[in-house]
């Protein structure tokens, strides 16, 4: 008897505390935003991580860098990929231009161009997470970001270890370890910028 009455009492308390719930997230933004970020990065990594053998981070070089906490990151949706160093985003509804915070690409014309350019459309494929640093945009208004896989590698770590890209070497929280790779990659005569097939001067 008591067993009978008390259940719609525990119901009707649970429904209270799930409506409260879901009008704390409506009235708090931040913490709608946040929690959209990360469902979107969730989401999308688990479907691709379904989807196959469709994983560029597999066989990445030695002493290329994951983030701590992938998973606290805000993620974007890559539209095109500009460049071995640029990439047109959408990041929360919003269309941005995002340079590599941590490296720098040849320009169009030069050696390594098409190259670096592929890799890195390789490496972000459809989704990619941001780390901000010091600096938020460059002198021509584009957003600096270090650039993260779904499942956490960087990908300027990848492109500069595997002779596609230069360190940064001004600034970033970053630059030593970029820095510490572009010297191995050239040891090691990794890629177009130091591999066999790099042009003389």
């Amino acid at each position: 008897m008591l067993y009978t009455l008390a259940l719609p009492l525990v119901l009707l308390a649970l429904t209270v505390l799930l409506i409260s719930l879901l009008s704390l997230i409506r009235t708090e933004g931040t913490t709608k935003e946040l929690t959209q970020q990360e469902l979107a990065a969730t989401a999308t990594a688990l479907a691709k991580e379904h989807a196959g053998n469709d994983n560029p981070s597999a066989e990445l070089p030695t002493g290329v860098y994951k983030h701590s906490q992938p998973e606290s990151l805000p993620a974007a949706v890559v539209m095109e990929v500009v460049d071995g160093d640029t990439i047109e985003v959408r990041l929360e509804g919003k269309p941005e231009t995002v340079r590599y915070y941590g490296i720098d690409t040849p320009e169009r014309q030069e050696p390594c161009y098409e190259e670096a350019k592929k890799r890195n459309e390789e490496l972000a494929g459809r989704h990619v997470l941001l780390v901000a640093d010091a600096r938020d945009r460059d002198s021509g208004g584009r957003l600096l970001r270090y650039i993260f896989t779904l499942d956490g590698y960087s990908i300027d770590a990848a492109l500069v270890a595997e002779g596609f890209a230069h360190a940064w070497t001004y600034d970033g929280s970053y630059r030593d370890a970029l820095m510490a790779l572009e010297e191995e990659a050239q040891r090691e005569n990794r890629g177009c910028l130091w591999g066999d097939n790099t042009e003389g001067e």
